[in-house]
C-alpha cells in the first residue's frame, strides 16, 4: 500500500501546552500589540475552555486516523525557525537521510530549563528518505540533503525545530513510527514560491506511489497569523476559508500565488501553510480530497488555528476489503474510522 493517508495541524505553542498556561504564552506571542476585539471581548475564559476541548478532539481525530491506516514511515513537512539552520546556510528544500532526529520538547522563551532530559529522539526512515530525496532532485527540483549523524546548526542545544517535535509526540506519543523529515524555507526570504511547492508535492505524491509500504504524510504549520510580529494576534478568517475551501475541493493549485507579493499578513504562520499545499498537491494525486476536522480563528493563540486529514479512496477500500474478509473469517465487525 503506497501512499494512503495525510494529516495536518497547525502550529501555536499555545496548542501543545496545558489551558493554564495559554495566558503566558499569549502574552509572549503578541507582546505590546493591540488586540483585536476578538481576543478582547469574545475570547473569554469559558470561550477558551471550550476550544481546549476542541483542540484535543481534532488532535483525537487525527490520531484515530493514523491509528485506522497503520503507515510503516511518515513524512513530516514543517518550517524551520531557526533552529535546524542558520543564516550562514538555509535551503529551500532540505531532507533529512538519517537513522535519527533529535529536539527539545522545551521553551526556554516560557522560562523552561533546556537540559539533557527535554531531548526527544525521533526515529528517521533512511533508505525511504533516499528514495524521496533522489526523485525530488531527477525530476528537476534541487533540495539539499542531510546525512549521518543529525548536526543542527541553527540550535545545537535545542535541535529541530518545536514545528516537527510537538505534533509528533502528539500524534505518536510512542514514536515507533519512523519518520522522513522534510523542511521547506518559509521564514527567510527569498522563501521558496508556492508554484514550485505545488510541483514539489506532485513529485512527492508520484514518488510514494511506486511503494509498496504503507506511508503517510504529516504538515505542520499555519495558518494565518504572525506571532511575536507587527499583526500578532489578528487572524485573518477570511484568507483562512480561502484556504480550507480548495483543499476541501481538491484544488491545491489555486494555493500557487498565495506567496507573489508579500504583506503583514502573508508573513509568519502565514508562510507556514506551504507545508498544507504540499500535501494537498501529493494527496491529490490519489483522489483524495481535504476533509476538515476543525477550524478556530483563535486569536490567542496567534495563528489560525485548524486540523485535517486527506485520505485516498484507495487505501479506504483496501482497507474495508481487509476488514471484512478478518470479519468474516472471525465472525465479528469493525467499525471503520469516522470521517470527522
Amino acid at each position: 500500500m503506497p501512499l494512503g493517508l495525510a494529516v495536518a495541524a497547525s502550529y501555536s505553542p499555545l496548542l501543545y501546552r496545558p489551558r493554564h498556561q495559554w495566558k503566558a504564552i499569549n502574552q509572549l506571542l503578541v507582546g505590546s500589540v493591540p488586540q483585536p476585539y476578538q481576543a478582547t471581548n469574545e475570547e473569554t475564559d469559558e470561550v477558551l475552555d471550550h476550544y481546549a476541548a476542541r483542540i484535543e478532539a481534532a488532535f483525537s481525530a487525527l490520531r484515530e486516523q493514523l491509528e485506522w491506516y497503520r503507515p510503516d514511515a511518515l513524512i513530516v513537512l514543517a518550517c524551520d525557525q531557526g533552529r535546524m539552520f542558520n543564516e550562514s546556510h538555509t535551503p529551500q528544500i532540505h531532507v533529512h537521510v538519517g537513522s535519527e532526529i533529535w529536539g527539545s520538547t522545551r521553551y526556554t522563551d516560557l522560562g523552561e530549563d533546556e537540559s539533557a532530559s527535554a531531548r526527544v529522539t525521533i526515529p528517521c526512515h533512511e533508505e525511504l528518505a533516499q528514495w524521496l530525496v533522489r526523485d525530488i532532485i531527477f525530476d528537476g527540483i534541487d533540495a539539499n540533503q542531510s546525512r549521518g549523524q543529525f548536526n543542527p546548526l541553527g540550535d545545537p542545544v535545542g535541535g529541530v525545530s518545536h514545528t516537527l517535535t510537538d505534533p509528533l509526540l502528539m500524534l505518536l506519543p510512542r514514536l515507533d513510527i519512523p519518520i522522513v523529515p522534510v523542511h521547506l524555507n518559509a521564514h527567510v526570504d527569498p522563501a521558496i514560491t508556492g508554484h514550485r511547492l505545488l510541483e514539489l508535492g506532485r513529485i512527492i505524491g508520484q514518488s510514494l506511489q511506486e511503494r509498496t509500504d504503507r506511508i503517510a504524510i504529516l504538515a505542520s504549520g499555519g495558518l494565518s497569523g504572525h506571532p511575536r510580529g507587527h499583526v500578532a494576534g489578528w487572524i485573518d478568517e477570511k484568507l483562512d476559508e480561502w484556504v480550507l475551501y480548495w483543499l476541501r475541493r481538491g484544488r491545491s493549485e489555486r494555493l500557487k500565488t498565495l506567496w507573489d507579493q508579500d504583506s503583514y499578513i502573508l508573513r509568519g504562520a502565514t508562510r507556514e501553510i506551504r507545508t498544507w499545499l504540499v500535501a494537498g498537491s501529493a494527496m491529490e494525486l490519489t483522489g483524495a480530497k481535504a476533509t476538515i476536522v476543525d477550524y478556530i480563528p483563535f486569536s490567542h493563540a496567534a495563528v489560525g488555528t485548524a486540523f485535517a486529514y486527506w485520505a485516498a479512496p484507495a487505501s479506504i477500500q483496501a482497507d474495508s476489503a481487509l476488514i471484512a474478509g478478518t470479519s468474516a473469517s472471525q465472525g465479528r465487525t469493525r467499525t471503520p474510522a469516522p470521517a470527522v
